[in-house]
């Protein structure tokens, strides 16, 4: 009867507790940067098409993401695609049939929208808000084929290798409001299925994908030396400026010549 009581007691201890009452696997407490004053948006999501077909782990994905400019960017308010109910669809889909309205008014290469999502990669990157101290959250990374999480360079969910759409979960607190940095790494190479969604929940609750809210976007949030910035291709300057463009760059050639005579 005493060890009845004293789970009894515990247990009424955790409750009161809250959400610090769920034990975290994993703790951060320096957070990237302050917390802004308006709400997210989601993350800036980027995609690699036709991959090499034998890209089966998420090193080799990596190794893709950190060679070159992403064949194309959107603000991917929620990670959740195919968007909709459904987890995952075929991968003979196209990415003008899985990407949300918001993602697609947004890609800004729209020429990927024909292709297939077989052999792609796609990260997406940004800030997670925290808005008050020692918030714990459930994080869940269901995906078809291999995913993962990383938090501020660590990784927190590793869903690696070819597989049906599922994942892991794992539990977070942040000891600090503020913004930390987020990467989502994902990559399909087999023909079947393809899926990937991103869900959390504060405290307990059910992890779900509509945490738009707490998602600030790279391009936006991000400072200039933010290595994940270098997989942007540089804006292409608009025809009607190209000319003065030249003109400035050989105004300052000139004023660098008379410079190096004196």
């Amino acid at each position: 009867m005493k060890r009845r009581i004293h789970l009894f007691a515990a247990s009424a201890a955790v409750l009161a507790f809250g959400g610090n009452a769920i034990a975290a696997t994993f703790t951060f407490t320096t957070p990237t940067k302050p917390l802004p004053a308006v709400p997210g948006s989601g993350l800036t999501g980027q995609l690699w098409t036709n991959v090499n077909p034998n890209t089966d782990t998420l090193a080799q994905a990596q190794a893709i993401i950190s060679g070159g400019f992403a064949t194309a960017n959107f603000l991917s308010s929620t990670v959740d695609y195919p968007s909709g109910p459904a987890g995952s669809t075929g991968t003979s889909a196209t990415y003008a049939q899985v990407l949300d309205a918001t993602a697609t008014a947004t890609l800004d290469n729209p020429a990927v929208l024909p292709d297939d999502v077989l052999n792609t990669v796609m990260r997406f990157a940004g800030f997670f808000g925290v808005q008050n101290p020692n918030e714990v959250w459930t994080f869940h990374i269901p995906s078809d084929d291999g995913s993962a999480v990383d938090i501020q360079g660590t990784r927190i969910l590793n869903n690696d290798g070819i597989h049906g759409f599922g994942g892991p979960s794992t539990t977070v607190e942040f000891t600090n409001p503020g913004l930390y940095a987020v990467d989502v790494l994902f990559f399909e190479s087999q023909q079947t299925q393809w899926g990937l969604e991103l869900r959390g929940g504060l405290g307990g609750a059910t992890p779900t994908t509509a945490i738009g809210e707490r998602l600030y976007n790279l391009i936006d949030f991000a400072e200039p030396d933010d290595p994940r910035l270098d997989t942007i291709r540089p804006s292409v300057p608009l025809p009607g400026t190209l000319p003065l463009l030249v003109a400035g760059v050989c105004g300052l050639f000139a004023v660098s010549r008379r410079r190096a005579g004196r």
